[in-house]
C-alpha cells in the first residue's frame, strides 16, 4: 500500500524510499513510490515539481489509484529499487499558501452569507467562486473588497493552526473558526505562515461571485 505522506506533512521535501510498483502506459514508463511525497494535480491545485534520483519526473494520479511519477527515458527503475525523491520546496510552499488561503477566504465570505463553490489555486490565477446562501446574504453592491481583505489578514495574524482530520474515507481541512471541509491538497501548518494576501478582483456574473486573490508563504 502506498503511504501518501504529502497528506500529513506539507514540509517534507525529500525522502529515501523504494519503488512500490512500476509500469508503462501511453504516457511512458512510470513508478509509484512506497512512501510518496508527490502531490498530483487535483482539487484545484497543480502537481508538484519533483525529481527522483535528481532526474525530473512528471506527477499524476493513475487510474489504479496510485500517485505515479513518469520517468525520463534514460531512467531504468524497477519495483524494489531504493531511490531519493524530492519536491521543489518553494513551489510546494507557494501552493500550500494559496490553497489554504482559498479555504480562509471561503470562511470569511460565509460570514457575509456567501458559500464557496469552487476553488482554483494555481499561482497567478488563484480564485474562489461563491454563491449567495438564501436571502440573508450581503448584497453584492455592499461587499467591500478592502473589508474582506482586512478580515482575512486578521485571521492570518492570529496564526491559528490549520487542522487536518479524517472522517471515514474523507480527509478534512479546517481553518480559523470555519467548518472542516473535504480536501486533498497541501496546506500550511498555521495561518501565520501566509503573507502578502491581497484581493486582485471581485466579479459578479449570473449569480456567481468570483474573487481572485494572491498570497505567499513566508520564507524559511
Amino acid at each position: 500500500m502506498q503511504n501518501n505522506i504529502y497528506l500529513t506533512d506539507t514540509y517534507l521535501y525529500e525522502i529515501k524510499t523504494t519503488i512500490l510498483e512500476s509500469g508503462h502506459d501511453d504516457d511512458g514508463q512510470w513508478v509509484a513510490l512506497t512512501e510518496n511525497i508527490f502531490h498530483p494535480q487535483g482539487g484545484g491545485q497543480p502537481a508538484d515539481i519533483g525529481w527522483i534520483n535528481d532526474e525530473p519526473v512528471r506527477i499524476k494520479k493513475h487510474s489504479n489509484g496510485l500517485i505515479i511519477a513518469y520517468l525520463n527515458p534514460n531512467q531504468d527503475l524497477q519495483s524494489g529499487d531504493t531511490v531519493i525523491a524530492r519536491v521543489d520546496k518553494a513551489q510546494r510552499q507557494h501552493h500550500a499558501a494559496l490553497h489554504t488561503t482559498g479555504h480562509l477566504l471561503s470562511w470569511v465570505m460565509s460570514r457575509f452569507g456567501w458559500q464557496g463553490q469552487k476553488g482554483h489555486h494555481f499561482p497567478n490565477e488563484s480564485r474562489v467562486e461563491f454563491s449567495a446562501i438564501g436571502d440573508n446574504a450581503t448584497p453584492i453592491e455592499q461587499l467591500d473588497d478592502k473589508q474582506i481583505e482586512m478580515l482575512v489578514n486578521q485571521s492570518i495574524s492570529d496564526d491559528s493552526p490549520v487542522l487536518i482530520g479524517q472522517r471515514d474515507t474523507l480527509r478534512l481541512c479546517g481553518v480559523s473558526e470555519g467548518d472542516e471541509v473535504p480536501c486533498g491538497g497541501t496546506h500550511v501548518a498555521s495561518l501565520g505562515k501566509i503573507e502578502q494576501f491581497s484581493i486582485k478582483s471581485m466579479k459578479y456574473k449570473k449569480g456567481i461571485l468570483r474573487i481572485s486573490y494572491d498570497a505567499k508563504h513566508i520564507e524559511h
